[in-house]
């Protein structure tokens, strides 16, 4: 009987190893998507803190 555990654990592992290049592919895109998305946001939080403190400067100066 722990013969055919074994062969099935052996059909589960090798099923599992050539799922996980998609995972990982999958999972590395995600991460992409997400630090580019989190940059943007810094990116736009810089560009409304500097035109904040631009408007800021101007009304000093008027």
């Amino acid at each position: 009987m722990g013969i055919f555990r074994a062969i099935g654990f052996g059909i589960f592992l090798l099923i599992v190893a050539n799922m996980m290049p998609a995972v990982f592919r999958g999972f590395q895109e995600t991460t992409v998507v997400f630090f580019d998305t989190l940059s943007q946001t810094f990116l736009t939080a810089q560009d409304l803190q500097s035109e904040a403190a631009r408007s800021l400067l101007e009304e000093v100066e008027e």
